[in-house]
């Protein structure tokens, strides 16, 4: 791990957050100044549950864990026509499209099936991070205020089962009882969450606390929640974080770091058992080497990366060269790209190569496999989904032998997960099919 925390700000694989110039036209995207961007504060939930139980510790190496997103070939979950997932009663659309003149009316408001449930999260070092005050409604979907220590706010609203891509952005109006009303940007944060920032909006802050019904619209969707308890539960939150700048909250014991388990199936088919979690929680987004990141012996730093792609970002070789040119910023020296020809598989399309780069004589190795996943635009979608994961193992050049075995391992399981065509969204798995 020490090898790791004085260079991570060097590190060639940071262009993956300048290479999001390749998600263009992947989702709306609201110009209104609360659109959560990466890097602007967001306070992205570890887990859509009550604050208290969040997150399921691992074992110190890669495996088990909470899935906080999909990796391989499942990793590109489609909503279905409608609904967010087709999971939840009365969940709004996560399929961005135009705004509509006429939006469905929701059902009846849910109303909270228990008390609001308030605590401090830590980060997976043990220091305290933020509070959380969640509730689950009779509608089946969830509602979570989220406060930092730079007393931002967030709300999040939870679609238990929902299968979203992650990082998609979309358009949402915000009304409380028709009086407050909204139009703010949200981003899926999780499979089965919406992450909404709020900013320091004090009207639409004290609205949440005083009003009676909360409603989210998203263009083909609506859903209403009886603000019942949030007077109470505001202002515990507040005390909560109050409390653990100051160090007197009791906090919970940290998790270790967890990848999710279709990754952790993936390294170890590919022969990296061996792998073990980096925590990155604490490394601002624009910063980290990848949504998720692992180290392999003492020198070797594995992470992948997933990319929502709009069809503006043009066909997977187009989408190959415009992400080997952002890596290529990230050099200070000479830069050598090697990248091989992409193979199209009944699934998806698998492209591999390496980078090195020579600054003053350090010399950096990078092994990369980039897998896009495309599936079809069907009925009440706006768009194709389409996603591009982006492995790579960076090394230093004595070790990039060992980089290169690890990138090897990875395409040899996609290519053996790639024989069989990925289910259309909404179409029953072979398993629905036997049942």
């Amino acid at each position: 791990m020490s090898f790791f925390a004085p260079r991570v700000l060097r590190h060639l694989l940071l262009a993956g957050s300048a290479a999001l110039c390749l998600t263009g036209g992947a989702a709306a995207q609201s110009t209104d100044q609360q659109q959560p961007q990466a890097g602007s504060g967001l306070i992205l939930p570890g887990a859509v549950i009550s604050p208290q139980q969040s997150g399921s510790p691992a074992a110190g190496t890669i495996g088990g864990g909470p899935a906080a997103g999909t990796i391989g070939q499942s990793s590109a979950p489609a909503p279905s026509a409608g609904t967010v997932g087709g999971a939840a009663q009365g969940a709004p659309a996560a399929r961005p499209a135009a705004a509509t003149t006429s939006p469905p009316k929701p059902a009846k408001p849910g109303v909270p099936k228990s008390e609001w449930q308030v605590g401090p999260q830590v980060f997976s070092d043990g220091s305290f991070k933020m509070c959380g005050a969640s509730v689950e409604f009779d509608n089946n979907l969830h509602l979570i205020f989220l406060r930092n220590p730079a007393k931002r706010v967030q709300m999040v609203l939870g679609i238990p089962g929902a299968q979203m891509p992650t990082g998609q952005r979309a358009a949402l109006k915000v009304s409380i009882d028709g009086k407050i009303n909204r139009e703010l940007g949200a981003v899926v944060s999780q499979p089965n969450a919406l992450a909404i920032g709020l900013g320091d909006d004090a009207e639409l802050l004290k609205g949440l606390t005083t009003g009676n019904v909360l409603t989210i619209e998203v263009p083909g969707d609506t859903a209403s929640f009886q603000l019942k308890g949030t007077t109470k539960a505001m202002n515990d939150l507040t005390t909560c974080v109050d409390q653990g700048v100051a160090g007197t909250l009791k906090l919970p014991e940290p998790t270790e770091p967890v990848i999710a388990p279709t990754l952790a199936k993936l390294l170890v088919d590919a022969g990296l058992s061996n792998a073990r979690a980096i925590p990155i929680d604490k490394i601002p987004p624009q910063q980290r080497p990848g949504d998720y990141a692992w180290q392999i012996g003492d020198k070797v730093l594995g992470a992948v990366r997933s990319f929502p792609m709009g069809e503006a970002a043009g066909d997977f070789n187009k989408v190959a060269d415009t992400y080997m040119e952002q890596l290529k910023k990230s050099c200070e020296g000479t830069y050598t790209p090697a990248l091989g020809a992409a193979e199209k598989l009944p699934a998806y399309q698998l492209r591999s190569g390496t980078v090195s780069c020579d600054s003053q004589g350090n010399k950096i190795h990078v092994a990369l496999v980039m897998q896009l996943i495309e599936l079809p635009k069907q009925p009440g979608q706006e768009q194709a989904i389409r996603v591009l994961n982006v492995f790579s193992h960076e090394a230093t050049d004595a070790e990039k032998a060992q980089a290169d075995a690890a990138a090897a391992g990875i395409v040899k399981v996609l290519k053996e997960k790639g024989k069989e065509p990925l289910p259309a969204p909404g179409a029953p798995t072979p398993a629905a099919k036997a049942n």
